[in-house]
Parts: structure tokens; C-alpha cells; sequence
């Protein structure tokens, strides 16, 4: 009775979650959670969609289960075992899935992983397999919302989300480090720390550490320029609360880069900030389920090394910064002068902002935001991640083509003077060995002492404020 009343409240003071729930009331029905547990113990969930992914999935789980007993007791586990009809998807593919819930079946009924609870979300057999043309987004979707009606039937609506692949093993502690992240009650969403794992193929190999230095050296680009999307777009480090989730518009359904997508809702309504001490281990194997991510790009790679690989050039950048100075030091100027200003930063830079309405959009937001940082602010919701890099895509077409890697890592040492490394001497792995280091800083231990939880990989780095 006491948790139904609490729930009451805090649905009573939320009723954006009240009404999100409400409206995915017949996903509910398709695709129920089955599992024993008790809604009153959840503090945390974990949602890991699986799609013929029987070895990997248990060996996901048992990492999770390295974490402390006091946070695995409250968490709880929603696995989606899911493919399409049959015909649409390898018969191998489906079979696979059988047996994982199969084997799922067992370990909830001997209390495998225990403490942790699981639940699972049977959209594998023919009544329950996704539609033609639904994926991953669809299937991250399904868990999540179940994980939301979970902790908001208890009230808890600062308790976290969290996303994790079948493939991508977290390392010691994540659980306790993202439990504490989100004690805070100011956090709205995190990202982990990611080490993409080696394949053993060499081409292979040069092919994800290509991967993980472009989305490195882009992350670090965008910080550099100040952007508010300077984050890693991979689902298998998002987390978020249960309020956030639903002020969002929870995930979308999208078959590829609906982490990015869902990231930058989060973005753009609350804060999205590195969870200290969590650390993520995502596959660098090739895959072909989606139109691109890692798997294609893996895939697809065909230079001789990962430093032969065209990246952004810096001059993006470098021109975003500027554009985003020009916005901020110039919030009380009309959108034609702003616009003209920005024309003059480079030509294609006002050609661009022209095409996207930039002058109504502007004058929009000088008439219903007069505080500067509120008007800065929804200023980078409109210029949003997925603005920024149309820009960027427009700027390699024409102005500042791609470099290669090599070339482009120049612009790091001025970029890092943290580390002042001459990249470009460095051979590919090493590259990616400093870049890893520098991520890593940003989600080293806060505190002194550093808690018992932190993987041993952030103990050489120094406490941040």
C-alpha cells in the first residue's frame, strides 16, 4: 500500500510519465515481461536487446554480475530476445533465439545471477517477432518502456535506465558506479567510458581501431568547438533516470542510430554527463544487422592502416567554435545581422544557416527567451547534433575536405594540451592508445578516496573535479 501511494504521487507530480505510459499501454500487451521479481526491490534496470546472441548475452550478464552485492540486489534485468518473422530472418538467427529463452526459462527459475533479478521480452516466436523493417531501435524501445512502468510503479523516477548490448561486457563495478551517479538527484542522463575489444584478424583490427579514433577525434572536436553534443553515440553506454526517459519521448524506433538519436533528446532536454568510473567493453566485430555503426564500418574498411583513414577536417571545427562564440557574444542581434556575421565567418557557414530558416528560427528565440544562457541554450537545440553534422558533410563536399588521419591528428596537439603528444608519429594503436587515455580522464574518480568499485584501468588517472 505504501509504494502504490507513493506511486500515485509521483505519477500525480509527473504526468508527462503518466501519459507516455498510457500511450505504449499496447506495446505492453504484444510483448509482456515475463519474470519473478518484486517491482518494490528495483533501483536500477538494464535493458540488453539480443538478437542470436546466446554465448555472448550470458557472458554480458556474468560481468554485470561482478558488480557489488548491494547493487546487483536492486537491479533488475530485461533481456529482449528478438528477430523478425520467419523469412525475414536467418532460420539460424531464430533458432538461437529459441534456445537463449529456453535457457533463459531455467536460470530465472534456479535464481541464476542472483541476486540480480531477470525478466525477458519474448519478440522472437512467430506471434511476437518484430514487424518488417523494425530493429534494434524497436527492441531497445520495448525494454526501456518496460523498465519505466517498473520503477514508476513504485515512484521511483530518479532511478536509472540503462542500455547495454549483448555483445558489450561492462567492466568491474559498472553497476555501483552508475547506482551512484545517479544518487545525485541533478542527474538527468550519463554515458560510460567505451574500449572497443580487438578482433584477431588484422584487417580487422585496423579497421575498428580506425572506428574508435574517428569517434574519438570527433568527440573531441566537438568539445573543442563547444558543443553540447560532444559525447560518443553508442548504446551500449547510455543511462538515463526514469523521469528522463519519458521527458524525451523515450526511445525511438529507428533500425540504425537510434543511440544518437535518443542522446541527443536527452541532450536537449536535460544534461548528458561521463558516469565516473563506469567503463563499457563494446565488440569490434563485423555485422551487417544495421545500415551502419561499427559493424559496417569494420565491414567496409579497406585502407592499408587506420591511419590511411579520411577523417573530418580540423577546420570544422574550428569554424564551429567560432560560429557558436559569434552566437553567444551576440545573443541581442537581429537574425539578418547574425546571419551576415556568420557569412562572413565563411561563406558556406551562411549559405547554410539560409537554407535552414536560421533568420526566423533566431528572431523566434530573441521574442521567447530573454534570459542569454535559456536563449543559448534552445539556440544548440535547434543547431542540434544532427545540424552539426550536416554542416560538417557540407563543409567536406566543398570547402575543407577530409584528411587523412594522419594529417588530421595534427590539430591534437593543440586541441589536448593536456597531453601536448605528437600524434602523428605515432603508429595506429598507440594513437588510439592516447586518445583512450584522455576519454578516460573524463570518467576517473571524483572522489578521494577512490571508491572500491573503480575498475583498475582509471587508478593511474588523476582525481577530477
Amino acid at each position: 500500500m505504501k509504494d502504490h501511494t507513493r506511486s500515485q504521487t509521483a505519477l500525480a507530480a509527473h504526468p508527462t510519465i503518466r501519459k507516455y505510459l498510457t500511450r505504449q499501454a499496447p506495446m505492453y500487451e504484444r510483448w509482456p515481461l515475463t519474470g519473478r521479481f518484486d517491482p518494490g526491490a528495483v533501483r536500477a534496470v538494464v535493458v540488453i536487446p539480443a538478437l542470436a546472441e546466446r554465448g555472448l548475452l550470458f557472458e554480458t550478464l556474468a560481468s554485470l554480475g561482478a558488480s557489488s552485492t548491494k547493487a546487483q540486489s536492486g537491479t533488475l534485468v530485461i533481456c529482449v530476445i528478438n528477430n523478425h518473422a520467419a523469412g525475414l530472418s536467418p532460420a539460424e538467427d531464430i533458432e538461437d533465439n529459441q534456445e537463449t529463452l529456453r535457457e533463459f526459462s531455467g536460470y530465472m527459475g534456479e535464481g541464476r545471477y542472483s541476486p540480480m533479478m531477470l525478466a525477458v521480452v519474448d519478440a522472437s516466436s512467430d506471434d511476437r517477432a518484430l514487424p518488417a523493417g523494425e530493429g534494434v531501435g524497436l527492441a531497445r524501445k520495448i525494454g526501456l518502456d518496460h523498465g519505466l512502468r517498473v520503477l514508476a510503479s513504485t515512484g521511483r523516477l530518479q532511478a536509472p535506465l540503462v542500455c547495454l548490448d549483448a555483445d558489450s561486457p561492462p567492466a568491474s563495478g559498472y553497476l555501483d558506479a552508475v547506482l551512484a551517479f545517479y544518487e545525485d538527484e541533478a542527474r538527468w542522463a550519463g554515458y560510460a567510458a567505451y574500449m572497443h575489444r580487438f578482433p584477431e584478424a588484422i584487417q580487422e583490427r585496423e579497421a575498428i581501431i580506425a572506428y574508435e579514433i574517428y569517434m574519438r577525434y570527433h568527440e573531441i572536436g566537438l568539445r573543442h568547438a563547444g558543443s553540447p553534443y560532444a559525447y560518443p553515440a553508442l548504446g551500449s553506454i547510455i543511462s538515463c533516470t526514469a523521469k528522463a526517459y519519458a521527458a524525451c519521448g523515450g526511445m525511438n524506433r529507428r533500425c540504425a542510430g537510434e543511440d544518437f538519436y535518443f542522446m541527443q533528446q536527452l541532450a536537449k532536454t536535460g544534461t548528458m554527463d561521463a558516469v565516473p568510473c563506469a567503463l563499457v567493453y563494446p565488440s569490434g566485430r563485423v555485422s551487417c544487422r544495421t545500415p551502419f555503426g561499427t559493424g559496417r564500418s569494420v565491414r567496409a574498411f579497406e585502407c592499408p592502416t587506420a591511419l590511411d583513414v579520411p577523417l573530418y577536417h580540423p577546420g570544422c571545427y574550428e569554424l564551429l567554435g567560432k560560429f557558436f562564440s559569434l552566437v553567444r557574444e551576440n545573443g541581442e542581434v537581429n537574425g539578418i545581422r547574425l546571419l551576415e556575421f556568420s557569412g562572413n565567418l565563411h561563406p558556406e557557414l551562411g549559405e547554410y544557416l539560409h537554407g535552414r530558416g536560421f533568420v526566423q528560427a533566431w528572431e523566434g528565440l530573441r521574442q521567447r527567451y530573454r534570459d542569454p544562457s535559456q536563449r543559448l541554450h534552445q539556440f544548440h537545440v535547434w543547431f542540434d547534433g544532427l545540424r552539426t553534422i550536416q554542416f560538417i558533410h557540407r563543409l567536406r563536399e566543398s570547402a575543407l575536405p577530409d584528411l587523412t588521419t594522419r594529417e588530421a591528428l595534427h590539430a591534437l596537439t593543440d586541441w589536448l594540451p593536456e597531453e601536448m603528444l605528437w600524434f602523428a608519429d605515432m603508429p595506429g594503436e598507440a594513437v588510439l592508445d592516447a586518445l583512450r587515455r584522455t576519454g578516460l580522464r573524463r570518467h576517473g574518480p571524483r572522489v578521494c578516496p577512490v571508491p572500491d568499485y573503480c575498475p583498475d584501468v582509471f587508478l593511474r588517472l588523476p582525481v577530477t573535479s
